[in-house]
């Protein structure tokens, strides 16, 4: 098949570049295990979504999540990170590595960021899109922008590790139950599958099939957490 007979999601797509809200410049990575990795920096939505179609199905496509430096001309290292817009909670399936989730284990993913969503309502926090990323799921938390430096760098980073860690404790029971994991998703340069592209990793299989990847829920707007922002940035350091 070739590449571009793979499903994409435009609107998706272009409604994951909206919720970056990145206020200059955008870095994406396209990585397949076998290939040299390829990156590049896009300006603006019609570019993103451009890169993505053109190599969706031939690699997996990765943006990065933090706001990268005004003028970077290649992949973001923590010291390129100028502002935090969003927190990525991930969730996946317990499985081998680059091996494709089952519809068992995926379906088990999914009723599990049900259970989790209640944790934002119950705490007055804003309501968090969610996606299926062809694997698993992962929650998307919306905030104000918060400047990045070197002064604030490291403490950033411990914050939201430490924010990681109180979700992976309170939802123990639950995402053993599920046989679910909560990756590691806190350091600055973190990059995040685009949703609306095609997941390709690993071999697939009848029983573990390549699947689109997309939001589960899209109807609102987006909407700047910022009593979240403000729990995050009190939590102490552990």
């Amino acid at each position: 098949m070739e590449a571009n007979q793979y499903p994409f999601n435009e609107e998706d797509v272009r409604l994951h570049y909206r919720l970056l809200k990145h206020r200059y410049i955008t870095e994406l990575r396209m990585l397949r295990r076998g290939l040299y990795p390829v990156c590049r920096i896009v300006n603006g939505e019609e570019q993103f979504v451009s890169v993505c179609r053109r190599y969706n199905g031939k690699r997996n496509i990765y943006a990065g999540l933090r706001d990268r430096r005004k003028g970077l001309k290649s992949a973001g290292r923590t010291e390129d990170i100028c502002g935090l817009q969003s927190i990525v909670l991930d969730i996946d399936p317990v499985r081998e590595s680059e091996t494709p989730s089952t519809k068992k284990e995926l379906d088990a993913a999914i009723r599990l960021t049900t259970i989790m969503k209640k944790w934002c309502s119950q705490h007055g926090y804003e309501e968090p899109f969610i996606a299926m990323t062809g694997n698993g799921c992962c929650f998307y938390f919306l905030l104000p922008f918060y400047a990045i430096n070197d002064r604030n760098r490291f403490d950033i980073t411990r914050k939201i590790e430490t924010f990681e860690k109180l979700m992976r404790n309170d939802f123990k029971k639950e995402l053993k139950k599920y046989n679910c994991l909560m990756d590691r998703m806190y350091d600055l340069p973190r990059i995040v599958r685009v949703i609306g592209t095609y997941n390709v990793k690993g071999k697939p299989t009848a029983q573990r099939p390549w699947r689109l990847s997309y939001w589960l829920n899209k109807s609102k707007a987006r909407q700047e957490d910022r009593k979240l922002l403000r729990f995050i940035l009190n939590l102490k350091i552990e």
